[in-house]
């Protein structure tokens, strides 16, 4: 029987420098793709960190422009005092959203942008209550322009009517005294009628029986014609009214007269006597002297004196 060779083949890569060649490379390939991943984390990293700090930075801003507007506030306050309730709601809606951002802890884009949009409308809202203020304080300046002119003008109207209201009362005093006449010549003397009718005159007391007072009444061209009453008053030495003792009102109080005289007056001068009797010879006429008054349309006209031995 023939013998076969048999002959070993060994399968496997005997040679030790490809192996370690694969390996160098793989390393390498690695390490490239570490270092890649590395560099991108980093500079995620430094960008998540700026974003951050940007945000940060906005939520300050966001502050600030908030501080800003309060102040702003304050300041048109102190200025114009319209719509003071309306600005004084406004300043508390700002601190509590001031207070609502600084209570943000983590700050994201949405987050600043909301408070923007909250921010743009404080900003609108202020605008048009500072137009409708300036329009209200322009308006009561307006008013109080008028009201000063008002004012003055009444004022001189005021004046104007008092000096007129004067005028009258002066006028009307004026008017008043020409209605009164003041009588002149005016005398006084102690008579005794005669059965006869003539009348002597006398200074004696013994032989007075009467007291004749006459005057003359002036011209006057503005006092109506027509009747007018005169009224004497005799007071005696010893303070008494004689004579028919009936009483007129003189300023609010009422005055006794010794006799009236009622004349028909035609704007000429006249000359009238009134004549006083006693009602008790023994009793009012006296020695001494006689105080004689003459009053007419209320008021004293004249006085004289008359002196019985």
């Amino acid at each position: 029987m023939q013998k076969r060779k048999i002959m070993n083949y060994n399968t496997t890569n005997t040679n030790p420098q490809g192996s370690s060649n694969f390996l160098k490379v793989a390393v390498v390939i690695l390490g490239i793709a570490l270092l890649g991943l590395g560099g991108y984390t980093y500079k995620n990293y430094k960008e998540l960190n700026a974003q951050k700090n940007q945000l940060i930075d906005q939520k300050e801003q966001l502050i600030n422009q908030l501080d800003e507007l309060k102040i702003d506030y304050e300041q048109k306050m102190k200025e114009n005092g319209e719509l003071t309730e309306e600005m004084e709601e406004a300043k508390k809606r700002i601190d509590a959203l001031i207070a609502e951002v600084k209570k943000q802890k983590n700050v994201t884009a949405s987050v600043v942008r909301k408070y923007k949009r909250e921010i743009a409308k404080l900003k609108k809202q202020r605008d048009e209550l500072y137009r409708v203020a300036d329009s209200l304080r322009m308006a009561n300046q307006q008013l109080t322009l008028e009201k000063d002119s008002l004012n003055a003008d009444l004022e001189k109207q005021k004046e104007f009517t008092d000096t007129l209201l004067t005028k009258n009362e002066q006028l009307s005093k004026v008017l008043n005294r020409a209605k009164v006449l003041y009588p002149t010549n005016i005398s006084a003397t102690g008579v005794k009628i005669k059965s006869s009718g003539k009348i002597v005159e006398t200074t004696r007391k013994w032989r007075t029986k009467q007291i004749r007072v006459c005057f003359t009444i002036p011209k006057n061209d503005i006092l109506e014609t027509g009747k007018q009453v005169f009224f004497v008053r005799v007071v005696n030495p010893n303070g008494e009214v004689i004579g028919t003792l009936d009483e007129i009102e003189i300023d609010g109080n009422m005055v006794k007269i010794s006799s009236a005289e009622e004349v028909i007056y035609e704007n000429k001068a006249l000359k009238v006597c009134s004549f006083v009797k006693p009602a008790d010879l023994d009793k009012d006429i006296v020695k001494g002297d006689y105080l004689i008054e003459i009053y007419h349309n209320g008021v004293k006209v004249g006085t004289t004196h008359l002196t019985l031995k």
